[in-house]
């Protein structure tokens, strides 16, 4: 038994990559030629090769003499979601890389995403979105490595290094109990104008309103003092939701 879950293991994680994997601009290939036998094939190997800036002149070759050079369409994007230039882009395709086994780019650059990423984060540089995207293209494998890198700092924890990579707008609104957002969630210039509109109605009860739905999170992303400051009086205060509340989170 033992045995044969091992044997299914490492299936299980092929199909899960193959899902990641399976949208976004690597397998963007033109509709015009997925039913071409070959052609998306020849697409996804040129992404790979673009994005490793790499060139294989006789898998271009292959493809070429397949409708729609799909080879070189792929390598053109794939290229360009790596950081480079048209320029650089062109450049790479003078040289001739025996790339051997093109299923193996797609892990190579899973990789050294990930490398990137951990060490961004290991030398506490900011965190790459433009490469993050680029990246995502392998997985989460940039946004992975950098957290892993940031968390080898010392004093560092996932709380301190998830806010680095997703920015207070986003983080704090979501952990509205870390130390390092009171003071980004206290400041108005940081929030959202009061909640309007129809649906808001007369009635502070109205449950067409989002205040009335989920208030604690309403008042975390709309400034409304008028709201937040007496509807069930809700914060104490230091700004945070009263213990006792019905909307008070102990997570």
């Amino acid at each position: 038994m033992k045995q044969l879950l091992l044997a299914i293991i490492p299936l299980l994680i092929v199909a899960t990559i193959v899902n990641v994997y399976a949208s976004g601009p690597r397998l963007n290939y033109s509709e015009t030629y997925e039913d071409v036998l070959g052609a998306p094939e020849c697409y996804v190997d040129g992404y790979d090769a673009g994005f490793a800036n790499k060139y294989d002149k006789d898998r271009a070759q292959e493809c070429n003499d397949i409708p729609g050079d799909q080879y070189n369409a792929g390598f053109g994007y794939g290229c360009i979601d790596s950081g480079l230039t048209k320029q650089d882009c062109d450049d790479i395709k003078e040289g001739d890389d025996d790339l051997g086994s093109h299923e193996q780019l797609q892990e190579e650059n899973r990789r050294n995403c990930y490398d990137d990423g951990y060490q961004d984060g290991n030398d506490s540089n900011s965190y790459d979105s433009d490469r993050a995207s680029g990246c995502s293209e392998y997985s989460s494998s940039y946004t992975d490595g950098f957290s892993a890198g940031c968390q080898s700092v010392e004093g560092n924890t996932n709380d301190s290094c998830q806010l680095i990579i997703e920015g207070h707008e986003r983080y704090c609104p979501n952990n509205p109990d870390d130390p390092a957002c009171v003071e980004f969630l206290h400041d108005a210039s940081n929030k959202l104008p009061p909640e309007s509109g129809p649906l808001c109605g007369q009635e502070p009860s109205d449950p067409g309103c989002f205040k009335n739905q989920d208030p604690e999170k309403y008042c975390l992303n709309h400034n409304d003092p008028t709201f937040c400051k007496t509807i069930g009086d809700i914060c104490n205060a230091d700004g945070f939701v009263r213990s006792e509340d019905a909307y008070y989170k102990n997570d």
